[in-house]
């Protein structure tokens, strides 16, 4: 006996109502269809509202970046915006800076598939990339390559990486002095 997926159906009823929402009804006359433009509220003003609220209202990630809301005014946690369809391309044209990796999980990561070349897009240089903690194994997951890291300014003093997972994860050895022999008369 097979059991109902509700949760399928629920997801493709929502999708169906946000849909109607969005598109204008045929019969309707100018009147009515100016009514309607101008009687949607304006995103800036239901900042805070929730999400689903909002997607149910027909909103989508774009008309954040249509109305110039910025990154650092999301109210919103990163789980809610992943959700609600926000990309990292979307996070970058809302001006996503490097102090708001902070606010990311290494799950969030994964979910929103960044790797070292989309983290560079956002100007971040070897001090940020330390202050996230990012273990080496997660770095070379993100596809950091040593020559990346120097890119940001990184240097053998300021990359906090142990010389045996430089040369583990990034294939990197640094060159030691050559030992001269004792003093020969």
């Amino acid at each position: 006996m097979s059991i109902p997926d509700f949760g399928e159906n629920q997801l493709h009823a929502l999708n169906a109502i946000v849909q109607a929402r969005r598109e204008q009804p045929s019969e309707t006359n100018v009147w009515e269809r100016t009514r309607h433009f101008f009687g949607k509220k304006k995103l800036p003003h239901l900042l805070g509202t929730s999400l689903t609220t909002l997607k149910l209202q027909g909103f989508i990630p774009q008309d954040f970046i249509e109305h110039e809301i910025q990154w650092k005014d999301m109210p919103y946690s990163i789980d809610a915006s992943i959700g609600f369809g926000f990309t990292f391309e979307h996070m970058l044209t809302m001006a996503f800076q490097p102090d708001h990796f902070n606010q990311l999980e290494w799950r969030h990561y994964k979910q929103l598939n960044l790797n070292a070349d989309e983290m560079m897009k956002t100007g971040l240089t070897i001090h940020d990339l330390n202050a996230l903690k990012l273990t080496p194994q997660q770095l070379h997951q993100l596809k950091w390559s040593w020559t990346q890291l120097r890119s940001i300014g990184g240097t053998r003093e300021n990359i906090t990486i142990d010389q045996n997972d430089r040369e583990l994860y990034f294939k990197h050895t640094e060159s030691k002095p050559k030992q001269m022999g004792g003093f020969k008369f």
